[in-house]
């Protein structure tokens, strides 16, 4: 990781990095307004995709306890395709923060890295499982036992942008998730805990506040990748408040 791409992130990995919960909360705020469209409609098309293939699975599967080679192969078929569509929100949060255009589509667009997606999300569901029964061996209620599993979610934030931007492999991208994340796993977990507030809230108002907290977790995951590793091709300047003047107004008002 020598070259100058790499230079931010060799700098977070060695030195650490800064995350400012209130700044990147009021800087993805900024950046949502006229995104939202994008990245509901691209939101929407990534869970209808997994419903419809979810439910071709119970299908093909019917009411049988028992789990053939087949259902368990339509089962891995099924994560392979969705891979690449959910790394694709991640990457339309991290073009959002880099002020690059985002669009709908945009969740058709990552399909080349088909493989090395499939196996990152592969890997990162076995790692995450580790712990549930381990928890349960261990006697720690339900509650408990998935608080590593929850944990090592945000750890694994970085992954499949590290993959795409940086071309790193899957085991690479998951190794140096975990070290960024030991740099500053508390004001990840922070930003995280406030985002589930966030989404609880918008539950209660009927889901109608889901129009804006669902593009704001995807900004602000975005946000916090450009702070951690730096994105391909700009050079992101260290995260200042939002400025309300003209010259900083939003490329994508609706």
């Amino acid at each position: 990781m020598n070259e100058p791409r790499f230079a931010r992130l060799q700098r977070s990995l060695q030195q650490g990095f800064t995350l400012a919960p209130k700044v990147i909360f009021q800087e993805a705020w900024q950046r949502i307004h006229g995104a939202k469209m994008p990245i509901l409609l691209a939101t929407i098309g990534v869970v209808g995709c997994w419903l419809v293939l979810n439910q071709l699975l119970v299908a093909v599967s019917g009411d049988s306890e028992e789990m053939t080679w087949g259902v368990s192969l339509l089962g891995l078929a099924i994560s392979m395709i969705i891979a690449p569509m959910s790394a694709a929100l991640d990457m339309m949060g991290v073009h959002r923060a880099v002020d690059r255009p985002i669009r709908p589509n945009q969740i058709f667009d990552y399909f080349r890295f088909l493989l090395p997606l499939a196996v990152a999300s592969l890997l990162m569901g076995i790692i995450s499982s580790l712990f549930m029964p381990l928890g349960q061996m261990l006697g720690l209620s339900p509650v408990l036992s998935m608080l590593p599993t929850l944990i090592l979610s945000v750890a694994l934030m970085f992954t499949f942008p590290l993959i795409l931007d940086k071309g790193m492999t899957p085991i690479q991208a998951i190794t140096t998730s975990l070290r960024l994340f030991a740099r500053q796993w508390l004001a990840l977990l922070t930003i995280h805990i406030l985002m589930l507030l966030l989404f609880m809230g918008a539950v209660f108002t009927l889901g109608v506040g889901l129009i804006w907290v669902v593009p704001m977790y995807i900004v602000v995951k975005g946000i916090l990748y450009r702070e951690a590793c730096g994105v391909e091709g700009t050079d992101a300047a260290p995260l200042d408040p939002p400025s309300s003047s003209p010259t900083n107004k939003d490329h994508f008002e609706a």
